[in-house]
């Protein structure tokens, strides 16, 4: 551990002479699968330079605890790349995974930069093995918020304790079907939106596949306010009395229409009372810079096959029904 922290350390400054074409880093001098998976492939390289940049740019405005925070953030984010893309017999998984990290940390260090430094820690269970026949693998990563302006003991443990209960369900036990040679997955990662100053809203995405025909996949959004360190509920944005429900189930009805022509989704899944229902669910309101989209995850309002759905409505759409002052104000 100690040689890979040193190692992500170095990595942290990015070699200007390389930012044109390559990544941030000097290829010559990868060394591991992560870094040498992102020299060969240019898409790769442009998301590292991106990421250096940003990363640059928000160090250099702070200072003191917050700038030591980012500094281990970053130091951790690379450390966790590292081990978790590693060379596979298929070279797209490696990049699947580089992928995914890279777009979670960019948009992280996006919404770092949006207002005072939130102090979020990430956080990670890694577990991998064998039982029986079945070979096991999870990396689940969630947040802390470490922030000392307000209580956030709530928040922690309410992520904390999912996600430890996400490594217990996943990992096989002497009945979970050991005879038969299975590979068995559970991955978690987390992305940061900045709708507002004072708020931040983490967008939770998990996968699973512990046998059966498929996988599954899940992504569950909650705004927290960084004053208070509570959950945010869409009551809380909108202003009472409003109709905001009414309008957002509308909208998202309307939208979701459209995409059954192409996407075909489950009809009776857009019956307002229904739909009503679906919406108003926790998790579904995942609140961004410039737009509020509603996300709806597989076989909530369509097949397996049809994949999930999303809504985009821009908060100039919204904007009448906000509550004034509130945690989301336009």
């Amino acid at each position: 551990m100690r040689a890979l922290a040193v190692a992500a350390l170095v990595a942290l400054f990015p070699v200007a002479a390389l930012a044109q074409s390559g990544p941030s880093f000097d290829c010559a001098k990868a060394s591991n699968g992560a870094e040498r998976a992102i020299c060969k492939d240019p898409v790769m390289a442009k998301a590292d330079r991106e990421l250096s940049g940003l990363y640059a740019a928000l160090l250099a405005k702070l200072s003191g605890p917050a700038k030591e925070s980012l500094e281990k953030s970053q130091v951790r984010w690379i450390v966790g790349r590292n081990r978790a893309c590693v060379p596979n017999d298929d070279p797209d998984v490696i990049v699947r995974c580089l992928k995914t990290r890279y777009a979670d940390r960019i948009a992280d260090l996006k919404a770092s930069a949006a207002g005072p430094y939130p102090f979020i820690e990430d956080q990670s269970i890694e577990k991998a093995g064998k039982v029986g026949k079945v070979t096991y693998a999870i990396d689940l990563r969630y947040p802390r918020f470490a922030g000392t302006t307000a209580d956030f003991t709530s928040i922690n443990r309410l992520y904390s304790e999912a996600a430890a209960k996400a490594a217990r369900e996943t990992t096989p036990t002497a009945d979970a079907g050991v005879d038969r040679e299975q590979e068995w997955q559970a991955e978690q990662g987390y992305s940061l939106f900045r709708p507002d100053p004072n708020v931040i809203t983490v967008a939770l995405t998990f996968w699973v596949f512990t046998g059966g025909a498929h996988g599954y996949g899940s992504t569950s959004c909650t705004l927290v306010d960084l004053r208070t360190g509570k959950v945010v509920t869409p009551e809380g944005v909108f202003a009472p009395g409003s109709s905001w429900l009414k309008e957002v189930v509308a909208i998202v009805g309307a939208d979701l229409k459209k995409q059954f022509v192409d996407n075909p989704g489950f009809e009776d899944a857009l019956q307002p009372i229904k739909l009503t229902k679906t919406v108003n669910t926790s998790g579904h309101f995942c609140w961004q810079a410039d737009k509020l989209q509603i996300y709806f995850n597989q076989y909530e309002v369509g097949p397996y096959s049809a994949g999930p759905y999303t809504v985009d409505i821009p908060y100039a759409r919204l904007k009448p029904l906000l509550r004034a002052g509130g945690p989301i104000s336009r």
